[in-house]
């Protein structure tokens, strides 16, 4: 595996074998999409971040970023807590759509537990996650 990303390594003790190393990766490759988007906010990714261990001097301790997959533009929030997150998407949602003239039609998450609470509200408005 390191030789295939061309990372050279020098090991006399044991030999690396494939299957251990892929079974001691935390996470499985990403595979490269060939998916092309045609509109704003046709699809969007949601990643929530945080607690900081360093406190803004605002106490701004988390933020949560929505990309744009057509467009590659992305909105930064910064949340005091987590429990804004489901006020902050309402707003986000809202005042892009608004600007835009495009509605919100894909969110991508990393299925965080968070995301659980807004389910309700993406089946309103049809939004799939």
């Amino acid at each position: 595996m390191l030789q295939s990303c061309n990372i050279s390594f020098k090991n006399n003790d044991f030999m690396l074998c494939d299957t251990c190393v892929t079974a001691n990766a935390h996470q499985i490759p990403f595979v490269r999409s060939n998916i092309v988007y045609f509109a704003h906010l046709e699809l969007v990714y949601i990643d929530i971040w945080g607690c900081s261990p360093v406190e803004a001097t605002s106490g701004v301790k988390y933020y949560i970023a929505f990309l744009n997959a057509y467009s590659k533009y992305t909105w930064l929030y910064l949340l005091h807590s987590k429990s804004q997150f489901s006020y902050v998407f309402t707003r986000f949602k809202q005042y892009d759509e608004n600007q835009t003239n495009y509605k919100i039609k894909y969110i991508q998450t990393d299925n965080a537990k968070d995301f659980i609470s807004l389910q309700s509200f993406l089946n309103l408005h049809g939004i799939r996650h």
